[in-house]
Parts: structure tokens; sequence; C-alpha cells
């Protein structure tokens, strides 16, 4: 299960933290000003999915690069044409020579994603950085990253440069059923997140899982159950959570054909909508969508939930009428 939030206000530098609840991992669309994020937080992030590189989708990548050093942690990177050289020119901004007396490697694999194929480079912190050759050119055939917990699809869309939108879908979402454990005599725990991903995973029902269960005189007490059994007792499987992010595109048909069909039936939708719609010669002008904009597609996309962001400073103080305008739309 995921918990997605905007990482700063709706006129601030555009962001969402995804954080994975029964797991120790986030996922980021987007890397402007990150400040607002714990530094526990930023340990957590695994992935980062770039729309485009303007300064204020990309400029946090200093602060998680600060963050992240001295530690034994390797993130994932994703981002439009050019992507690699942006990164390392970031990197080389910096000299590296004591790198090499570091205890832990910091690493980032970079990888750019091009109308019709990925590729991917790699860089070691106690290597100062330095470009590995990754012998990882494939087709891009609109999926960046697939796991058996999830998924996550990228569409480019028009901002007068190649611009990243992001759908991040969980494969399937396990309910543990509260009343179950009680009848079973069972504990939560850490035990259940194992679990989970062995369900996920599509262990063999005979996989052996230790459990946590209740004893009066000892207060818990292990033991083993069988997958298959558990998942017969305890769980229900529903479809899984889909979260999807638009940043910076200028609304045309193309444009709108793409977030639809990349958001359909998203639980939550992260939408810019910079400005209202009588302005929308100047959100045209400048490759961005308005909010009426912003929930039309939102609608067409049947999505559950929108949260709108990236607001012009020009509504500084009437971000509500941002906010209402998208949600009129959406709503029909």
């Amino acid at each position: 299960m995921f918990i997605a939030h905007l990482i700063n206000d709706s006129f601030a530098d555009p962001g969402v933290y995804v954080k994975f609840k029964y797991r120790n991992e986030a996922i980021l669309f987007d890397l402007g000003d990150i400040h607002r994020l714990s530094s526990k937080e930023i340990l957590r992030i695994k992935y980062v999915f770039i729309s485009h590189t303007h300064m204020d989708h990309f400029i946090g990548f200093d602060h998680l690069l600060r963050v992240c050093l001295g530690r034994n942690r390797h993130i994932s990177l994703f981002g439009p044409p050019g992507f690699i050289r942006n990164v390392e020119n970031k990197i080389g901004a910096y000299t590296w020579n004591l790198v090499e007396n570091y205890t832990n490697d910091f690493a980032f694999t970079v990888v750019e994603v091009q109308k019709e194929r990925k590729i991917t480079s790699r860089y070691h912190c106690r290597n100062a950085f330095s470009p590995e050759a990754v012998d990882s050119v494939e087709a891009f055939n609109g999926t960046l990253v697939d796991t058996p917990v999830f998924s996550v699809k990228g569409v480019f869309l028009d901002h007068k440069i190649p611009s990243l939108a992001f759908s991040l879908e969980e494969k399937i979402h396990v309910n543990i059923m509260k009343n179950a454990l009680i009848d079973m005599n069972l504990s939560t725990g850490k035990w259940l997140a194992e679990f989970k991903n062995s369900v996920v995973g599509n262990y063999p029902d005979d996989t052996p899982i230790k459990v946590t269960g209740k004893k009066e005189s000892t207060g818990t007490v292990e033991r083993t159950i069988p997958l298959g059994v558990l998942k017969e007792k305890i769980v229900k499987v529903t479809k899984g959570q889909k979260i999807s992010y638009v940043a910076d595109a200028v609304y045309s048909e193309d444009n709108s054909k793409k977030i639809v069909e990349l958001a359909r039936s998203s639980d939550t939708m992260f939408i810019e909508a910079p400005f209202l719609d009588k302005d929308a010669d100047t959100a045209s002008e400048k490759y961005h969508l308005t909010a009426k904009q912003a929930g039309i597609l939102a609608r067409k996309a049947e999505v559950k939930n929108i949260t709108v962001f990236h607001f012009s400073p020009k509504y500084k103080g009437y971000g509500n009428l941002l906010t209402e305008e998208a949600m009129r739309a959406f709503r029909g």
C-alpha cells in the first residue's frame, strides 16, 4: 500500500513523496526542493522519476546526494533525453578526491529514457562517481520499472521539450483480516510484511511462514504455518492501488490522450494546475495546463481523487480559486 503526498505546498517546487506502508522504501516523483523531507524519509528513497530537468524539478539533486553520501544506499534515477549528461554535470561540479576512503559506497544508477529506448549508466561514490559503462540499452515500451510488488510507467508529453508523466501501480493489494488473526491467535508484527511479500511474489503454498502467536503465560510465541493456509484464512486480495503524476504539459489533443490513458482509474492523480482558465492563452504560451483543463483530464481518466499543484505565483493568496476551478471541472 502506498501513502503519497506533495512535498511542498502548491506554489512551491513540484514533487510527490510515495512511501510504501509495509516496506522501508519510498519513491519520488520530481526532484525540486526537498528540504521539507527528513533525512530518514530521504534515506528510504529507492527510485526517483524526473519529468524534466527545469530547475524547479531538479534542484533537489544536490540535497539528495548530500544526505546519502557515506551511506550504503543505491538509488535509481529516471529522466528524459539528455538526463545522463545533466546528472554528470551536477556530479562534476564537486571535487571527489577523498571519497575512496569512505567505508560505505553510495551509488546511483541513471536511466535516460528516450522515445524508443532506455540507456543506463552507473556511478559509485568510492570511484569518485566516474561513469561506469553498463551494457544496458533496452527498448522502451512504456514500462520503466517492473517488480513483483509494483510497476511504474511513463509517457512523453509536450512541454516544448519532452516531459515525462508517470503512473505507479501496485500489482495486487493484500488485505489482512484482523478478525481472522484473532481467531487464529496470531499477533501483528514484522512477520506480516514478509508474509505479504510471499503472497505478492506468488511463492508456493507449502512455503513455511514464521508467525508470532499469542500465549498468556509468555506473551508471544513463534510458530510456523504454511503460506497456503494463511492465504486461505487471513487474506483478502483486491485490485492494487494506482497513483499518477502529471507535471508541465501543454493542453493539446495528443497530450490529453496520453494523460487520460496513463492515469486511467487512478486512486489519486497528482496534476499540475498553474493557471485559471481565464488565462488559458498564457497557459498555452508557457506550455502548461489550466486548472479547468486539469479537472477535465482527471474526469475523463475516471480517477477517484485529484490533487492539484504547481500554481503560478501570480495567484499567490488565491490558490483556492485554482483548486475550486479544477474540482468543478473534475466533478462535471
